[in-house]
């Protein structure tokens, strides 16, 4: 997998949106036995690639793309490029391309979950609501003072 070092601008990706997603780009995906990379151009994947960190078997193409795991564990970095740099690293990794493009939709929704249960978010940070006496509890407390 060939990648420039200097020139795509990474993304802060903890706040793009869906509708924000650079028109050239690619996705680094990691986790604890995994990386992927995805190169995107509009609204399409246009190419993937896949290596298992344990046996350091590489996936190419739909291959890559039926491994690619995204879990709540996992890195996700974006990567801005310009057009000539991006036909660039779609011709140097070349057995990376998908024969068909897909749609990026199927990414994009497992990288931007939709927080949307206020429960969900409690229980996933640990936050306990307090009860309506500890909150008279605690503005008694600060009365008395």
């Amino acid at each position: 997998m060939w990648l420039p070092f200097d020139n795509p601008r990474k993304m802060d990706y903890t706040v793009l949106k869906r509708s924000s997603v650079p028109e050239f780009s690619y996705i680094r995906i990691l986790d604890n036995e995994n990386e992927a990379i995805i190169f995107v151009t509009g609204n399409n994947i246009v190419g993937a690639w896949h290596i298992d960190l344990n046996t350091l078997e590489e996936t190419h193409s739909h291959k890559a793309m039926e491994r690619l795991e995204i879990n709540h564990d996992s890195v996700v970095e974006v990567y801005e490029t310009d057009a000539d740099l991006f036909e660039t690293l779609i011709e140097l990794n070349d057995e990376s391309k998908l024969s068909i493009p897909i749609d990026a939709e199927i990414i994009i929704n497992e990288m931007f979950l939709d927080k949307s249960s206020r429960e969900e978010l409690l229980e996933r940070y640990r936050i306990r609501v307090p009860t309506d006496e500890a909150i008279e509890r605690l503005i008694e407390d600060y009365k008395s003072r």
